[in-house]
C-alpha cells in the first residue's frame, strides 16, 4: 500500500443548530480568531455534511451511476433535441463509460472531497476547547467513513486521510478489498461511542444507529467488495450473522418505525425526522435544496407550483420497459401508485398535489388559462383538471407509453415515470428549490437486509417474517413464501428511485444481464474506472493509484 499527496482545501464555515443545517458563509479559510468563536465547532463540521448536495441531490451524479446505469432508468435523447448532455446518460446506460466520463470524474471528485473535508474537520476540531468537541469529531470521523463506503462501492478503494497529516505532504493510505471493508468498520467503531442518538441530534446527522445501519449495508455487500469479479459471491454465515445483529440493534432502539399510513410521506416536504429515516440529507431553501428528483422524471406539460406558474418538469428520465414490467402482479401494491388528482372535474387548491408513484398512460392535471395569468378554475375558484398535452415539444397527448429506448421510442412521451418525491410547491424553477429531505438509509432497509441475510443463511421462515412486516406496513398482499428472486423484487418495490439499484443488481448477480439498449456483459463494469485525471495527478508516485481492472 502506498499513499496519495494531501489535498489542501479552502473551507467554508456553515452554521447549523442542534439538529438542522442552515448555511451561512462566514469565511473561506481557518482565519485568526475563528477558532475562538463559540460556533466554530459546528461551523467546522457543516461542510462535511454539505457535500451531500452535489452527490445525492443532483440527477446527473450518483443517480446516474446507480439508477440510469442499471435496469431501472433510462434517459433517451428526447426527440433529438433534449437530454443528450454530451452522451453522459446514454454511455452510462449502455455501460460504455470510460475513465474520462464526466459523471465518473464528478462523483470521484465529490467523494474524495468529502473524505478530505472530514479529515480537515477532525484536525480543526482537535484544536478547539468546546463542550461538543468529542461529538462533532466523532461525526466527522463517521462521515469520512461514510464517504469512503460510497467510494468503495463505486470505485473499489478507500483513502485513510489522517487528520494530523492535513496540510502536510504526508500521503493518504489506500485500501482495497477486505482491508477496505475492515478499515471502514474500524472508523465507524471508533466514532460510535461519542455519537448521539436520534433523540439527541435527529436523522440528518450521524448517530450511533446510523453507523450500525451502514455497517449492516457494508457487510451485506462484503462478498462483492472482497472479490469483485467472482463468478459467484461467497456470502459467509459470519457476515450475514453480523448483518442480522446490526439491523436488529437498529430496530430494537425503538426510535424508528415502518410507515403504515402513507408510503410516499417519506418523500414529502414535511418529512424532516420522519419515523423511517435513520440517516437523511437535509434540504432547505436556505441550503439550496434541490428539487431535481421530482423534476427530472416529470414533463414540461406538468405544472408543479401554484405560485410560480411556469415551473414544470423536464421530460428527462423514464423507467425502463423491463423495470416497469417487474411490477406485473404487484400493481395493487400501494407503493406502485397513489392517486391525489382526479382524471376530470376540479379540485380545491389546498388539496391539489401530483399523483405519486409509477405514472403511465394519459396524464391529467392543471393547465394555464388562455392569457397565461393563472390556472383554469371553475365557478367556485377550484382548479380545473384536464388531459395534459405535450404542447412544449411534440403537441401529442401526454400519454406515457410502456415502450422506451435509446434507438427507438425516444420521443417526449415514452416510458413510465416514477414520481416518488413531492414536487415542492414553492420551487422557483423546476430543479430548485426543495425542502424534501433525501433518505440515505431507512428502517425498511433494516428489515429487508435482515431478511436477505436470513435467506442467505438458509432460514426462509425468518426472512419471510421480515419481508411481510414491510409489506404489511405498506398495505400490500402478504407473501406465502420467499426465495432469492422474490427477495430481490421486494427491494425493487420498496427502494425504486433511491439510488440503490446498481448495488443490488451486482449483489444479486444481475448486473451482466441485457436490457433495452444495454448488451454489455463484461464484469469489469461492476466497478467504475478511476478518473484519468486522478491517475495522471498521481503519476509522480509510480504504482500508487492503479487503474481498476480492464480500463
Amino acid at each position: 500500500m502506498k499513499k496519495l499527496a494531501s489535498i489542501i482545501l479552502m473551507m467554508c464555515f456553515v452554521l447549523f443548530s442542534c439538529t438542522d443545517l442552515d448555511e451561512q458563509v462566514l469565511d473561506t479559510a481557518v482565519g485568526e480568531g475563528i477558532l475562538d468563536d463559540p460556533a466554530a465547532a459546528a461551523a467546522t463540521l457543516a461542510p462535511v455534511y454539505a457535500q451531500y448536495n452535489s452527490v445525492y441531490s443532483h440527477h446527473n451524479t450518483l443517480y446516474n451511476m446507480q439508477s440510469i446505469a442499471s435496469d431501472e432508468s433510462i434517459v433517451p435523447f428526447r426527440g433529438g433535441t433534449d437530454w443528450f448532455d454530451g452522451g453522459r446518460f446514454i454511455e452510462m446506460h449502455q455501460h460504455t463509460w470510460t475513465p474520462t466520463h464526466v459523471t465518473v470524474r464528478e462523483v470521484w471528485s465529490d467523494l474524495t472531497q468529502g473524505i478530505a473535508k472530514a479529515a480537515v474537520a477532525r484536525q480543526t476540531l482537535s484544536e478547539l476547547d468546546h463542550p461538543d468537541q468529542a461529538l462533532y469529531s466523532a461525526e466527522a470521523r463517521a462521515m469520512g467513513a461514510f464517504w469512503n463506503m460510497v467510494l468503495l462501492d463505486l470505485y473499489g478503494l478507500t483513502f485513510e486521510k489522517l487528520p494530523e497529516n492535513v496540510g502536510t505532504t504526508e500521503l493518504s493510505t489506500i485500501y482495497r478489498g477486505e482491508e477496505a471493508v475492515n478499515f471502514i468498520i474500524s472508523e465507524f467503531d471508533a466514532a460510535e461511542p461519542n455519537l448521539g442518538t436520534f433523540d439527541q441530534v435527529g436523522s440528518t446527522r450521524m448517530t450511533k444507529a446510523a453507523t450500525w445501519a451502514l455497517k449492516a449495508r457494508l457487510l451485506l455487500n462484503k462478498a462483492v467488495y472482497v472479490d469483485r469479479y467472482a463468478n459467484s459471491f461467497n456470502f459467509s454465515q459470519q457476515d450475514m450473522d453480523e448483518v442480522i445483529n446490526y439491523t436488529t440493534m437498529v430496530i430494537n432502539t425503538g426510535d424508528y418505525a415502518l410507515e403504515e399510513d402513507n408510503y410516499f410521506s417519506m418523500w414529502n416536504i414535511d418529512n424532516h425526522d420522519h419515523q423511517e429515516h435513520i440517516f437523511a440529507f437535509q434540504q432547505t431553501f436556505e441550503n439550496e435544496g434541490q428539487n431535481r428528483h421530482a423534476w427530472f422524471g416529470s414533463s414540461r406539460a406538468r405544472h408543479g407550483s401554484l405560485v410560480n406558474l411556469n415551473v414544470t418538469g423536464s421530460d428527462g428520465v423514464s423507467q425502463t420497459t423491463e423495470f416497469y414490467d417487474m411490477w406485473e402482479g404487484n400493481r395493487n401494491d400501494p407503493r406502485y401508485f397513489q392517486r391525489n388528482t382526479p382524471d376530470s372535474g376540479s379540485i380545491p387548491e389546498e388539496e391539489w398535489e401530483w399523483n405519486r408513484g409509477i405514472q403511465i398512460g394519459q396524464q391529467y392535471g392543471i393547465v394555464l388559462n388562455d392569457e397565461g395569468t393563472d390556472f383554469k378554475r371553475d365557478e367556485n375558484g377550484d382548479l380545473v383538471i384536464e388531459p395534459l398535452v405535450d404542447t412544449p415539444r411534440s403537441g401529442l397527448p401526454l400519454n406515457y407509453t410502456r415502450e422506451v429506448g435509446l434507438t427507438q421510442n425516444t420521443n417526449h412521451i415514452t416510458g413510465a415515470r416514477a414520481l416518488k418525491f413531492q414536487f415542492d410547491p414553492l420551487a422557483i424553477a423546476g430543479q430548485r428549490f426543495s425542502r424534501v429531505n433525501i433518505p440515505v438509509i431507512r428502517i425498511a432497509d433494516m428489515y429487508l437486509m435482515r431478511a436477505e441475510a436470513h435467506l442467505r443463511n438458509g432460514d426462509a421462515g425468518l426472512a419471510l417474517d421480515d419481508v411481510n412486516a414491510v409489506r404489511s406496513a405498506r398495505g400490500a398482499d402478504l407473501l406465502s413464501s420467499i426465495d432469492m428472486q422474490s427477495m430481490e423484487m421486494e427491494r425493487v418495490y420498496e427502494f425504486y428511485s433511491e439510488m440503490l439499484r446498481r448495488t443490488d443488481m451486482v449483489r444479486f448477480g444481475k448486473w451482466e444481464d441485457s436490457w433495452i439498449d444495454k448488451t454489455s456483459s463484461n464484469p469489469i463494469r461492476r466497478l467504475f474506472p478511476i478518473p484519468q485525471d486522478a491517475i495522471d495527478a498521481a503519476s509522480g508516485e509510480p504504482g500508487y493509484l492503479e487503474q481498476n481492472q480492464g480500463y
